[in-house]
């Protein structure tokens, strides 16, 4: 954050606070099982309180997030997490959502700070913020007991510490230490975490996004990056089999030796194994293809007179999707590309938000197991990244501070705004006087 820092630091503050705004109220309700909570609570209970060794298709970093935050509120592991709508109780429920609603409520001020770092005006960046703090999605998928907004906040910092680090030294800095490390604990929540080190590498690879035009500076940053991921992934295994100590459901898909790295081979192994076996059909599932047009909202819980739907924000959605599909067809129609001439900022780069679009969305297409909407939150924030980045270097996006902008960039924030509240009733799971029924009973029809 060069250019204006006092004004950037504002803005990333303002974005931090509406994102604690939206998270904090209702965070506890419902206090009942929500959705994946009634998987993903078992295993936050087993590395807080009873040891059990269990076995997921994911790495161990974003639950140990989880258990930790719950064992310091006062979780001891005793509820069983049985089935969606089960009574939470006296159960510190704030304790076991907390880690994911932070995250939640950083993600709109870490997307600033990437755009930034891609060069993106300020009117631009701060847009991209709001969009992302008024998306539904990202909303309801952070304050519940999971783990992708901490994939999305670190995926979002990583790139972004990266690319501070490449503009501010020729060489070898800090910076890229953080990087690393917030790109091992993308990976460490879930392995498609790795479109943040798939982005980096291509830089490195290619001498672009300000990288270096050294090859020796170049494999030493990536020396640099790989060693801090590498401690992080692994630090988080180690704890994993540390904490782990009891006879457990995982003790059927693998045997644990006590050898460090022969168990980590073996649990990797059998993460892949067991990712493709994975057979279980949901009526709430979707195909990869169907993520961009929302087309199926998975059903989070049902109470009286109220339900939850992760729906995300219309505009965020469907514009990003549609500006997708129109910019790359005007690309190839007219011969547009990032080198053409630009009546905006020329500073602006899409193409780095557009290559992490398909590092995160492509590999998830051949995957056959049952798939969510909520895999989608990573390729859209790409999504809105390129939008916004394009929209920018070709001169939507005015000269000047957020003032200077032309009446539609509010009236973009204001539907924005609008769209939020139509949806919110569904997002915080309240009664609405008849009109979140219909809300569902709309969505549901898009299947």
């Amino acid at each position: 954050m060069t250019d204006g820092p006092a004004r950037h630091r504002r803005a990333f503050g303002a974005l931090l606070l509406a994102g604690l705004l939206t998270h904090a109220p209702g965070l506890t309700y419902p206090r009942e099982v929500v959705f994946d909570e009634a998987t993903f609570g078992k295993y936050v209970a087993a590395y807080c309180c009873t040891g059990e060794r269990i076995f997921d298709v994911h790495p161990p970093h974003g639950k140990l997030l989880i258990a930790a935050a719950a064992k310091l509120g006062g979780f001891d592991g005793q509820f069983s997490f049985e089935r969606i709508g089960l009574p939470y109780g006296d159960t510190p429920v704030w304790a076991l959502r907390l880690v994911p609603a932070l995250a939640g409520a950083l993600i709109p001020a870490l997307f600033l700070w990437l755009l930034l770092e891609c060069g993106a005006s300020f009117p631009a960046a701060l847009l991209g913020g709001i969009l992302l703090a008024a998306d539904n999605a990202i909303l309801l998928e952070t304050k519940i007991i999971v783990w992708d907004g901490v994939l999305v906040a670190s995926t979002l910092a990583a790139i972004a510490a990266f690319l501070a680090a490449l503009k501010r030294t020729p060489d070898v800095n800090w910076r890229f230490v953080l990087a690393g490390a917030l790109a091992g604990l993308a990976v460490g929540c879930k392995l498609t975490g790795l479109a943040a080190p798939g982005l980096m590498a291509i830089c490195l690879a290619f001498g672009i996004g300000g990288a270096s035009g050294r090859l020796s500076v170049r494999v030493k940053q990536a020396a640099v990056l790989i060693a801090a991921g590498a401690v992080i992934y692994l630090g988080g295994w180690w704890i994993h089999w540390t904490v782990l100590s009891q006879p457990g459901p995982a003790d059927g898909f693998y045997t644990t030796t006590g050898s460090f790295l022969k168990d980590m081979v073996t649990f990797h192994e059998a993460m892949v194994r067991e990712n493709v076996r994975l057979a279980a059909t949901h009526p709430d599932s979707s195909a990869p293809w169907t993520w961009p047009l929302m087309r199926v909202a998975p059903y989070f819980w049902q109470g009286d007179g109220a339900s939850i739907y992760l729906v995300g924000n219309p505009l965020v959605w469907w514009g990003s999707s549609a500006a997708l599909v129109i910019i790359g067809l005007a690309s190839v129609l007219q011969g547009l590309g990032w080198s053409a001439p630009t009546s905006g900022n020329d500073t602006a780069t899409p193409w780095l938000a557009i290559a992490g679009y398909a590092i995160a969305f492509a590999p998830l297409l051949p995957v056959g197991r049952v798939l969510f909407l909520y895999h989608y939150l990573t390729p859209l924030t790409f999504a809105v990244g390129f939008t916004v980045l394009w929209l920018d270097r070709h001169g939507w996006i005015r000269a000047g501070g957020v003032r200077a902008q032309r009446i539609s960039y509010f009236v973009v924030i204001g539907l924005a705004i609008l769209c939020f509240l139509a949806v919110s009733p569904l997002t915080y799971g309240f009664n609405a006087g008849g009109y979140d029924e219909w809300l569902a009973a709309v969505v549901r029809s898009w299947r």
